[in-house]
């Protein structure tokens, strides 16, 4: 996890809130869940507090765990500021092995395909099973994946795609965001590279490359882990509006609860 993680979202953290601007499907999913399980929030990977900052500001007490300090750095600087920054502690660790004295979260979640940076099914075992311990009984974890497309892992293998494209308000640069996809199917893994090119004002530019990978799950398989990890499975969705999961669906979101 060190080398994978780290490194990209280290790599990645200049351009990660501008690269997430409009995202915002999981939140309403994360914010009914947490209304409806007491306790604090545990959020495995919270980044720059995407998701973190609006739960403390509904009025929720949030621990965010992440391995990135130059993510965690980002979040920090929001805080500095906000109206209910002591409602939120910022722990950086490893999500496989980070000890908390608080063991009654009503709610973790781990979203935005967070556990799939974890490269071994060893490895994401360990965070399900950390996040078992540190839940409260009858406490809920959600965890959030994208389902794995292989038809469309081999059509875009090797293609260099244009992501996406946006103005950064802090340098005046045009950032270009380029995609580049090889699947190992053996292995369930998806090797990705993303190049960020930045056009400034003045002529000059700058390439960014963040490679890195991602160990997709099968719908039985993350059943099977949670079980071993001592949760009961409630629900496999494929959206955050709670539709059952299909072969066509876009996410593949497991609820769970110790």
């Amino acid at each position: 996890m060190e080398s994978n993680a780290q490194t990209l979202f280290d790599c990645v953290a200049r351009f990660y809130d501008m690269d997430y601007r409009e995202y915002d499907a999981d939140l309403q999913l994360v914010a009914d869940l947490a209304q409806e399980s007491p306790g604090p929030l545990l959020e495995l990977g919270s980044g720059t507090g995407r998701v973190l900052l609006p739960m403390a500001g509904a009025g929720h007490r949030v621990t965010g765990v992440d391995f990135s300090p130059a993510l965690l750095a980002r979040a920090r600087e929001k805080l500095a500021h906000a109206p209910f920054a002591d409602r939120v502690t910022l722990v950086q660790d490893d999500l496989r092995t980070f000890v908390l004295p608080q063991r009654d979260f009503g709610l973790a979640y781990c979203v935005s395909n967070t556990l799939m940076h974890l490269t071994s099914q060893e490895d994401q075992l360990a965070v399900l099973e950390n996040a078992h311990r540190h839940l409260r009984p009858g406490g809920r974890l959600l965890l959030d994946l994208f389902n794995p497309d292989i038809p469309e892992f081999l059509r875009v293998a090797g293609l260099q795609e244009l992501a996406d494209r946006w103005l950064d308000p802090e340098t005046g640069a045009q950032v270009l965001k380029w995609s580049v996809r090889w699947p190992d199917l053996a292995r369930q893994l998806l090797e990705i590279t993303f190049i960020y090119e930045e056009l400034f004002p003045d002529g000059r530019s700058r390439r960014t490359v963040c490679p890195f990978f991602l160990r997709f799950l099968w719908p039985s398989e993350g059943v099977l882990m949670l079980r071993l990890a001592g949760f009961q499975v409630e629900a496999v969705w494929g959206d955050f509006d709670g539709h059952p999961y299909t072969e066509e669906s876009e996410r593949l979101i497991f609820l769970a609860h110790k």
